[in-house]
């Protein structure tokens, strides 16, 4: 009896030992791993794994496990944060200002890692972006009321792979969602569910509102399907004006129609009252009395009539199927910005959730109408209005200017989240004095953040002409440039004239070629119908339906060498179809220019404030 006591005892003191340590093993799990080059670090809050993934560029912080409200973390840099599979919780937004971070999974599809808004949080947004990137590989993220995602400044959002974001993006600028990893060359697109992008600008035909993506994987929610439609081209999702201008046709042709078949049947009527002596005339049918040239007139009625008919019927039916499919990716964008609360399951899995009654602690969500103030794309539109730029002296200064490398300072768009921090400048009266640059990642247009004499932050919008564009592209760009400026002046009686938005050839009236940048590319433009260059080694485009190009319809991107002498080639083929004979006494000359800072080529005039 003793002796089995005693192995009771023993037994009951090993099951306690085992109980006690496994508490003291799971209270010890870490939270997270960041690894940096070969060296892997663990830490148990968050906070101080993203600090150490910050002060490391290029390291990657995994989670582990289950973690419970995070309060407004600044995330910003330039590290990965894999998800690992697990719960990443916040009570207020995780702000990125700088750097690019990149949000994957290594956990895969089937173990899906989230990031989404605390249990009873009414919290629009999980992300803020205010001035840095943002990369999402894969990964879930969501939040409890209308957005996800919010990208107040200029920085990028790309999306690859297979993500899935609940609650859509608010983009502030035009052009920073990116439909792709942001590689040059094999860009890998994004593939998942569509997704829902709420512009905080009054959309305008041709801005663009995402860029590099695939077809059908984006809408606008905030489009007026009355005015527009989302128009899809080259990879660029923007909206399209609806042209109610062939109705005026239509209802010319109809009322054409209806007046010949007026006329016809009234003349009928006539001659039949002229003939009405001739006693046969009861017993012949109505056509009897038509002449064959009425016949022909009536039938000519007849066809235009049914023309009318017909092109009313496909232009009523064409319309209303895209009013009806932009009016459908509206009422899915409300309905996927709708709470999701039932949706997130993983709440059953935070206990300590139920102590987190900070749902009136949401000021970021209020910070969305900051980005509808983005002056910016409200004045998109003029960048392609810009006919008088024809006129201007600066395409007569263009020989001053010609000389220059050294490409965009793409640096100075990072530093954007200065301009969006409006409401600290609004607490703030004496802030920032020293305007602050954006260069907008490579297009003709500049934000300048400035304060006014109140202390406010105010906003206004510069475009680069052409010669400005020029003058701060690489050097490569500027050797092609040069190399086909001199192989179109070198013959007799071509011309060329620099305006503000594009460099024109010409011989006496007839338009040759034209030289024009379109984002970071130069591109050539040629009197050459691309219809016959069709299943060419030329990689040209047709931009024939654009006004401004339809005498130099043929686009050639000028990208590398290889495109250069296609270039070259193009040139001899337009030359010899023109009749243009080589002038002899012609000698290359130099338009390298040296590379000038923003504020230089203001104060020339060359950026305009528009």
């Amino acid at each position: 009896m003793k002796k089995l006591l005693v192995c009771f005892l023993t037994l009951c003191m090993v099951l306690t030992m085992i109980a006690t340590l496994s508490v003291t093993a799971s209270a010890a799990d870490p939270l997270a791993t960041v690894t940096v080059g070969t060296q892997i670090f663990t830490y148990d809050t968050f906070e101080a794994a993203v600090k150490k993934a910050q002060e490391n560029e290029g390291s990657t912080l995994r989670l582990l496990r289950y973690t419970p409200d995070i309060d407004g973390l600044e995330i910003g840099g330039t590290y990965t944060l894999d998800l690992g599979g697990a719960y990443l919780h916040v009570k207020n937004p995780l702000i990125i200002s700088t750097g690019t971070v990149t949000i994957t999974n290594s956990a895969g599809a089937d173990d899906q890692g989230f990031i989404m808004t605390s249990k009873n949080t009414a919290l629009k947004s999980v992300l803020i972006l205010r001035g840095g990137n943002l990369h999402i590989v894969a990964g879930d993220i969501r939040s409890n009321d209308t957005y996800a995602i919010q990208n107040l400044g200029t920085g990028k959002i790309y999306l690859s792979g297979t993500p899935h974001i609940k609650g859509g993006i608010y983009a502030a600028y035009a052009g920073t969602v990116v439909g792709n990893n942001g590689a040059a060359e094999n860009a890998v697109p994004y593939t998942g569910k569509t997704i829902s992008v709420h512009c905080g600008w009054t959309l305008t035909e041709d801005t663009p509102v995402v860029v590099g993506a695939k077809e059908g994987q984006f809408t606008i929610s905030n489009n007026n399907s009355s005015k527009f439609i989302p128009h899809f081209e080259d990879g660029t999702l923007g909206v399209a004006k609806i042209a109610y201008g062939s109705w005026v046709v239509v209802g010319v042709l109809f009322a054409v129609a209806a007046a010949l078949l007026v006329f016809t049947l009234l003349k009928t009527r006539a001659y039949k009252a002229r003939m009405k002596n001739y006693a046969i005339l009861p017993v012949l049918p109505v056509i009897g009395f038509i002449t064959v040239k009425q016949f022909i007139f009536l039938c000519v009625a007849a066809f235009v009539f049914i023309a009318s008919i017909i092109i009313c019927c496909v232009t009523l039916l064409k319309q209303k199927k895209a009013e009806a499919a932009a009016k459908a990716a509206k009422n899915g964008a409300k309905k996927a910005a709708a709470p999701v609360a039932k949706e997130a399951p993983v709440v059953e899995e935070a206990p300590i959730a139920e102590e987190t009654p900070v749902a009136e602690e949401a000021p970021v969500a209020e910070e969305a109408p900051v980005a509808e103030e983005a002056p910016v794309a409200e004045e998109a539109p003029v960048a392609e209005e810009a006919p008088v730029a024809e006129e201007a002296p600066v395409a007569e200064e263009a020989p001053v200017v010609e000389e220059a490398p050294v490409v965009e300072e793409a640096p100075v768009a990072e530093e954007a989240p200065v301009a969006e921090e409006a409401p600290a400048a609004e607490e703030a009266p004496a802030a920032p004095v020293a305007p602050v640059v954006e260069d907008n990642n490579g297009t003709d247009s500049l934000v300048i953040a400035e304060t006014d004499a109140t202390g406010n932050v105010v906003y206004s919008t510069y475009k680069k002409s052409f010669t400005a564009r020029m003058i701060q592209a690489p050097a490569d760009v500027q050797e092609r440039y040069e190399t086909l400026k001199n192989a179109l002046l070198s013959y007799k009686k071509v011309n060329a004239r620099i305006s503000w938005s594009y460099e024109s050839f010409k011989s006496g009236r007839t338009q040759l070629a034209k030289f024009a940048i379109r984002g970071k590319t130069l591109c050539l433009f040629l009197a050459i119908d691309p219809a016959k260059l069709e299943d060419s080694k030329y990689n040209v485009t047709d931009v024939g339906s654009a006004k401004k190009y339809e005498t130099v319809p043929c686009r050639l991107r000028l990208t590398s060498k290889r495109s250069v002498k296609w270039g070259l080639e193009l040139i001899e083929m337009l030359a010899e179809k023109a009749e243009l004979a080589k002038n002899p006494k012609f000698e290359a000359q130099k338009y390298l220019a040296s590379y000038q800072s923003n504020e230089e080529l203001i104060a020339q005039g060359l950026i305009k404030k528009v």
